[in-house]
């Protein structure tokens, strides 16, 4: 992976790039991924493969702004922007020898 001074560029790097096995280079097998807003959480890398393919069908072409980030041997939070829509949101975690095993992403559409 990358140092953990450019791990959340690196991780919404991935998101950038639409391409879901990029994505999932970055999670465990275990891992846990929810998006609070809606209430859906996805366990285990195929459902969380499931969510992230959804997810790129719903916003084909987004790209993130990372506005500020902390990352540790153990855990993240990444304040950032998606465009084109500029939704702001925000992501926070653990991670394991560098690989997410908890997510939780949080933004408001409103």
């Amino acid at each position: 992976m990358t140092t953990t001074e450019t791990w959340a560029e690196g991780y919404l790097s991935a998101w950038d790039s639409g391409d879901p096995d990029r994505i999932m280079a970055w999670m465990a097998d275990d891992a846990v991924f929810t998006d609070v807003p809606s209430g859906h959480t996805a366990e285990g890398a195929a459902a969380v493969r499931e969510f992230v393919e959804s997810a790129l069908r719903k916003a084909p072409g987004a790209t993130f702004e990372v506005q500020s980030s902390v990352v540790t041997d153990e855990a993240f939070a990444i304040e950032w922007i998606m465009q084109p829509a500029a939704l702001r949101g925000a992501s926070v975690g653990r991670r394991r020898d560098g690989r997410i095993t908890v997510n939780r992403d949080y933004w408001n559409a409103g």
